[in-house]
């Protein structure tokens, strides 16, 4: 309670998707109540870890209106009134049709310091809402807006909502944390881990206590054939020491999608036998049945070769098996799918005075563009392992962006399992949360500095509904 400086505050105008709504706005600790007046007292609750920017101005949000924009700018323009000013000041009717221009200018510059008076909060939320506030009272307006701004901003990822919620007697069945269960799942795949038979892939505890990879899972399967020692070596040579790693088996026809970060080759083109041998082995693991096989960079080739001046880079081929292709997937870096989502919200940020639909697919912004990367990437994987008989190595720069991207959207075309809820769940768990997708830092909750902000799981959403609509009767 030491953070809000005014818990309630009366006679409150709040503006959502163009409509305006007069009611009561109260404060607590974790959200934002409106409550409208009239009809049925309906509430609206919207809670401070969704706000993603607050902005406060002087004067009424309906300042932002397009048509009291115009109508301001015209009259700023003509000294005059032009026959749109009416949307602002009043009816026609109720002027003389022959009145002077004097009388109809003082009226308008009438409402328009009536539009000046107060202040008004705007507020722009991480799943592209947009709502404003109206207070008749700065001060009352001001003590909103720091009250906001210290419950949004925290310090503490212990503070999120998140950690303090207690939950109702429905949801008290649900354990979290036991939602993803590793040898259940592998094994639901088709692999026999438990030694009972003849398997090409074994689990490894050499990360059991993430001293080999710090954001890697504790287990991790990789061919039967490799030892830990040579995976001691092996992870020398790719990024944050993200060496290959299985995270899908195919059981149709053995192939496997396998997930690691980009290999350190430098302008000295450094290789690594143990990392070769290593993909050699997984290559190998359905006895030869994959002749050809694929190395996925999910990068545009000038970003990858970028990286080789910073000691990184992508594979050379020649050092790999005959039969092994690679090929550049061209999605782009956090950095330029933060700029293109940007200017959607551009135009997205007046839909709170604003009535209309905006057709975000003809705003050149780019965003589409990469869901269409991502789509036309998730075509040619699952057609290279489920036709084709490829095993795919998926890898970007350091295999926690990118890669989860792609090896989540492949499996859930190939796997009708994770087009349930439950089996959603658990593909989130294992290919996004187990090997280190980056979400608080993504998502900016503690941060001012929005330098690796990231929109990746919109990106994935976009594409999943893309999939969903494309496809609606597959099971």
């Amino acid at each position: 309670m030491e953070y809000l400086r005014v818990t309630k505050v009366r006679d409150v105008h709040m503006y959502r998707r163009g409509e305006k709504y007069e009611g009561t706005l109260h404060l607590t600790t974790h959200h934002i109540i409106f409550t409208i007046e009239k009809g049925n007292g309906r509430e609206f609750w919207f809670c401070y870890p969704m706000i993603e920017r607050v902005e406060f101005y002087r004067g009424s949000v309906m300042l932002f209106e397009e048509n009291v924009i115009k109508e301001l700018n015209n009259l700023s323009n003509n000294n005059g009134i032009t026959s749109g000013i009416w949307n602002m000041i009043g009816s026609e009717d109720n002027y003389n049709n022959n009145g002077n221009n004097e009388e109809k200018l003082k009226l308008s510059e009438d409402k328009q310091k009536l539009l000046n008076r107060g202040c008004c909060l705007r507020i722009q939320f991480r799943d592209f809402n947009y709502i404003a506030f109206d207070f008749k009272n700065i001060l009352k307006g001001q003590d909103v807006f720091d009250s906001m701004m210290r419950l949004s901003c925290i310090d503490d990822i212990n503070k999120l909502y998140a950690f303090i919620y207690q939950p109702v007697k429905i949801e008290t069945g649900l354990n979290g944390w036991e939602s993803y269960d590793f040898m259940k799942e592998f094994t639901r795949q088709g692999l026999m881990l438990d030694g009972s038979g003849d398997s090409s892939w074994r689990i490894t505890n050499l990360n059991n206590n993430f001293e080999l990879c710090d954001s890697y899972p504790s287990k991790l399967i990789v061919p039967s054939n490799i030892s830990d020692n040579m995976l001691k070596h092996s992870v020398k040579y790719r990024s944050k020491n993200r060496f290959p790693a299985l995270t899908y088996y195919y059981k149709k026809n053995g192939c496997s999608i396998v997930r690691c970060s980009q290999p350190l080759v430098g302008i000295k083109q450094n290789r690594s036998v143990q990392d070769e041998k290593l993909i050699e082995m997984i290559f190998k693991s359905n006895d030869d049945k994959s002749p050809n096989n694929l190395i996925v960079d999910c990068r545009p080739i000038t970003n990858a070769m970028a990286q080789v001046a910073l000691g990184a880079g992508t594979e050379i081929m020649d050092n790999y098996n005959e039969g092994t292709e690679r090929i550049f997937l061209n999605i782009e870096n956090i950095h330029v799918i933060r700029d293109a989502l940007n200017k959607i919200k551009n135009v997205l940020k007046e839909s709170d005075v604003n009535k209309g639909i905006i057709d975000i697919d003809n705003v050149s912004s780019g965003w589409l563009e990469h869901i269409r990367r991502l789509l036309n990437g998730t075509n040619i994987l699952v057609n290279k392992i489920h036709k084709e008989n490829n095993h795919l190595i998926v890898h970007c720069s350091d295999g926690w962006d990118r890669t989860s991207q792609i090896s989540s959207l492949v499996e859930i075309c190939i796997d009708p399992y994770y087009r349930t809820i439950k089996g959603f769940i658990v593909l989130i768990e294992k290919e996004w949360n187990s090997y280190g997708h980056r979400f608080r830092e993504r998502n900016g909750y503690l941060q001012n500095d929005h330098k690796f902000y990231d929109y990746r799981e919109n990106g994935s959403s976009s594409a999943i509904k893309r999939l969903s609509q494309r496809y609606k009767h597959s099971q």
